[in-house]
């Protein structure tokens, strides 16, 4: 039995703890919310070491939560639900709703009546694919306690046959109601799922496939989980450890591909890195042990020769263009310039006399000139020189050259080609190529001097003073050079003087110094030293070195150790949520429960059901983590999916008939709950599930229908009579939006009132109008209230009709006509036409159908009102005397009555 099959596969060895309590949760709750998913998570967080507080372990599944049917147990038979507490806002003080023990029990409400909430009752209570938990009052302010529900039920075989429990939402299910299976709406999504594939999932698979869903939906939060730490523990760690020290080793653990046993713990890691006074002194003098060995000591000496070097040529660069002599030839080639381009001017000034524009000799004149030399080479190579006063045209303003111009041409390219143009260009590109060489300088600060020359300055203290003076050298050139920079930019070097002096000797001093490096550097090539001791030396120092590294940077090391262990417990998180186990066992569950039987019913349902012009075909299928009995659609052509061509209503009644399907698996004779089946379907369709419920009755179960369709109501009741089987009918309704699951007669449709009903809510209705002051004087006030009255009165003329006078042979919304109902039919054509005439006739004047123009506008007295509604009870009272007279035999519209626990 799936029963058994599902408890021994939850309790099986090595089954993660929340798979079986969530296995539970899904069999209690249908559906599990965010809480229920969180609760599971914290189960799976503690096993693999993630937390490490006290949480609620949770509960393994064990029998008294399944709501599975067992075929051959006793029947059990529900009597009755309510009084109801604190349950939605389903009024309190409310009879129970009663259940006939065999036949059909017709639960009618229209919408909104809290009809709904009866119903979750029963699918928490009795089997159903998706339960749900009660809630209390949501708009109360203050929260109620828990809910509460009285029940009456039996089991069939058993003593005491009748129970009565309170039952509250912390209590298990009685497992007898498991036998007593419910559909409604939530159970037809189930078949006909949200992605409108038409699915059939008995309840052990509906059990298992919720869980493997609840495995991915709890796989993906660790999946983020470990996508945020696997970016988080790609970020390089603190560099400067050497290659082979302890530290080192340790540290190359820290990577996403060590193991859990392999990786370093926080405690580890902080005493590796732990940094004393005494450690400290001991790397000093190791230190100082290994700088005193002559190899080491020649490569350090090295490093500082080399790096004096590059110090003297840049310092000696900056000299020779930033001192006296560099200053010199600056000063010097800039009055060469000026004097030599003053002297081009006075030249061609001296050629522009007598011509139209005599002040020419500006360089601005001089380089046009030179252009347009250039450009006439260019444009006519063929012409004799100067080409610039050869040629046809003026190369700057395209006019032929008459005598003049070819004149004052020839005379410019004599003066361009002249020697004193020639020596102004020759100055000023000299003066320009030293300047280009003094901006273009980029001299070190004084700070990156002393950096550079730290190590050199410590030797000894003549070094140290050489080394400020080169030092401060570099930041006289610096100063110097942003003066000269302004000289040239205002082009006067009148201030020259004000400049900083250099030191002459300087690099003659670097140079000296140099020499004395490159002799202790021989000294110590030919002075012995003990390799294997310097090596020991350099070991221990970089051991040293890496303690005191990580000794500075052990809380970001610790931090990523975290991340590492944490990223490796999401891994072993993530196997608990491993589906395949749970995929295996539905498929191996599924292939058991896909019988021939199965199959053969269910065709027998869509027969029952109108549905066998549809082609089908019942397979199983996995899609991922979602394993499912489908019904597929035999097409010769390829569609989507099954609701590309099912109407919404034949995928409603698919559903009823996969739901009925399965019923034959577990047990012929239980009870079934359906709540509102024929939900979009048509008439026709509405009279076969009426015809099904009904043979599922005569069949022997216990079937309770809840209802707002009135139609459905009056078919369901027709079928039972034909069958000859008790029919109950509960009529539930609500007051204004306060009041709702209100158990009373009065909560039938208007039509389905009986005519004493009608006449004693028209008396009432008739009080509070007079004992409102009534005055047909004020129609304003009164006109509403009558309108209702007379109303009221003519529907119950109609109802006399069909309910007395034609014995009910033929009714509204009820399809058939009852021809045996007519040999109590109490029509007499000769009295009761005029009675009714008259009747419908006053009624209608003031109950609100168009009147004829010219009538009063005014309202009947309260005389006129007592004497219609009279008339109307008087006539009642003849027809129903004459009705009974003909009354010898029980009526067919009595029915069979039915039996309660």
């Amino acid at each position: 039995m799936a029963f058994e099959e599902i408890l021994a596969w939850s309790a099986q060895e090595g089954r993660p703890a929340w798979q079986q309590d969530g296995l539970r949760r899904i069999a209690v709750s249908g559906e599990l919310i965010d809480d229920d998913l969180a609760a599971l998570g914290k189960i799976i967080e503690k096993e693999v070491g993630l937390i490490d507080e006290e949480i609620d372990a949770g509960q393994p599944l064990s029998a008294e939560h399944l709501s599975e049917a067992v075929v051959d147990a006793p029947r059990t038979i529900l009597g009755s639900i309510g009084p109801v507490r604190r349950v939605d806002r389903l009024a309190e003080d409310q009879p129970p709703i009663r259940f006939a023990k065999r036949g059909i029990s017709l639960v009618y409400g229209a919408n909104a009546s809290g009809k709904s909430g009866y119903c979750r009752i029963a699918k928490q209570l009795c089997r159903s694919l998706s339960p749900k938990d009660l809630k209390g009052n949501v708009y109360d302010v203050t929260p109620a306690g828990p809910p509460e529900v009285e029940l009456v039920f039996g089991v069939e075989g058993s003593e005491p046959s009748r129970r009565e429990i309170t039952w509250r939402p912390t209590d298990p299910s009685p497992r007898e109601l498991a036998r007593i299976s419910v559909f409604d709406t939530d159970s037809a999504r189930v078949y006909v799922d949200k992605n409108r594939r038409v699915e059939f999932l008995p309840y052990e698979l509906d059990l298992l496939n919720k869980l493997a869903l609840l495995a991915k939906a709890l796989d993906s939060g660790f999946e983020a989980r470990q996508s945020q730490l696997a970016r988080a523990v790609m970020t390089p760690l603190p560099a400067g450890f050497s290659g082979n020290t302890t530290v080192s080793q340790v540290l190359v653990k820290l990577s996403p591909d060590t193991s859990e046993t392999d990786l370093p713990s926080e405690a580890q890691l902080r005493n590796l890195g732990e940094w004393s006074e005494e450690k400290d002194a001991r790397l000093q003098s190791v230190v100082r042990e290994i700088n005193s060995d002559p190899a080491v000591q020649i490569g350090a000496i090295k490093i500082t020769k080399q790096t004096l070097e590059s110090i003297k040529v840049e310092l000696s660069t900056n000299a020779t263009l930033l001192g006296a002599e560099g200053i010199r030839s600056l000063v010097s080639r800039h009055a060469d310039k000026v004097t030599k381009i003053q002297a081009a001017e006075a030249a061609a000034r001296g050629i522009g006399e007598g011509m139209p524009i005599s002040e020419i000799g500006s360089e601005t004149w001089r380089q046009m000139l030179m252009y347009a030399r250039e450009f006439a080479g260019e444009v006519f190579p063929d012409r004799s020189e100067p080409k610039l006063a050869t040629a046809e045209s003026c190369v700057l303003c395209q006019q032929s050259l008459d005598g003049d111009a070819s004149y004052r041409m020839a005379e410019f390219d004599r003066y361009i080609s002249g020697r004193a143009a020639t020596e102004s260009v020759e100055a000023t590109e000299a003066f320009d190529a030293l300047v280009q060489q003094i901006t273009a300088l980029n001299i070190k600060t004084s700070g990156q001097v002393e950096e550079l020359l730290a190590a050199y300055s410590e030797t000894t203290e003549e070094r140290k003073t050489l080394a400020g003076e080169i030092s401060a050298e570099f930041g006289v050139l610096s100063a110097r050079l942003e003066v000269i920079k302004s000289m040239i930019e205002e082009d006067n070097f009148e201030e020259v003087e004000r400049l900083s002096p250099l030191q002459a000797d300087l690099v003659q001093k670097i140079s000296n110094d140099l020499v004395n490096l490159q002799g202790r550097i021989e000294d110590l090539e030919r002075a012995s030293t003990d390799g294997e001791r310097i090596k020991q030396l350099l070991d221990e120092k970089a051991e040293l070195e890496d303690t005191k590294r990580l000794s500075q940077v052990i809380d970001l090391i610790v931090e990523r150790q975290k991340q590492l262990s944490e990223l490796l417990k999401v891994k072993e998180a993530r196997k608990q949520c491993a589906s395949s186990p749970i995929a295996r066992q539905i498929t191996s569950r599924r292939r058991a429960l896909l019988t021939d039987s199965l199959k053969s019913q269910l065709r027998s349902e869509l027969q029952a059901l109108r549905l066998s012009h549809i082609p089908i075909d019942l397979s199983d299928r996995s899609s991922g983590a979602d394993s499912i009995v489908e019904i597929g659609l035999t097409a010769q052509q390829r569609i989507k999916s099954n609701s590309d061509v099912l109407s919404e209503g034949e995928q409603r009644a698919l559903a009823l008939s996969c739901f009925l399907a399965e019923l034959k698996e577990v047990g012929a004779e239980h009870g079934i709950i359906v709540d509102d089946p024929v939900s979009s379907l048509d008439h026709s369709r509405m009279e076969a599930v009426a015809k099904r419920l009904v043979a599922e009755a005569a069949s022997g179960r216990q079937v309770i229908i809840f209802t707002h369709n009135i139609v459905f109501h009056y078919m369901v009741e027709s079928e039972a009579r034909r069958e000859g089987l008790p029919l109950h009918a509960e009529w539930m309704l609500s007051t204004g939006s306060t009041k709702f699951g209100i158990i009373n007669e009065s909560g039938q449709p208007p039509h389905q009132k009986k005519t004493n009903q009608r006449i004693n809510e028209i008396e009432e209705a008739k009080s509070r109008l007079f004992k409102g002051g009534y005055d047909p004087g004020q129609p304003d006030q009164f006109r509403d209230g009558v309108t209702a009255i007379y109303t009221r009165m003519r529907e119950t003329w109609e109802r006399i009709v069909e309910e007395i006078i034609f014995n009910g042979a033929i009714q509204r919304f009820r399809p058939e006509i009852m021809t045996q109902s007519l040999k109590h039919a109490a029509f007499n054509p000769e009295e009761d036409y005029p009675a009714i005439f008259e009747g419908m006739k006053r009624c209608s004047h003031y109950s609100g159908h168009d009147r004829a123009e010219g009538l009063p506008d005014e309202l009947p007295d309260q005389g006129t009102i007592e004497s219609d509604l009279a008339a109307l009870k008087e006539f009642r009272d003849v027809v129903v005397a004459r009705k009974k007279a003909l009354e010898r035999v029980p009526s067919y519209e009595a029915g069979i009555s039915p039996e309660f626990l």
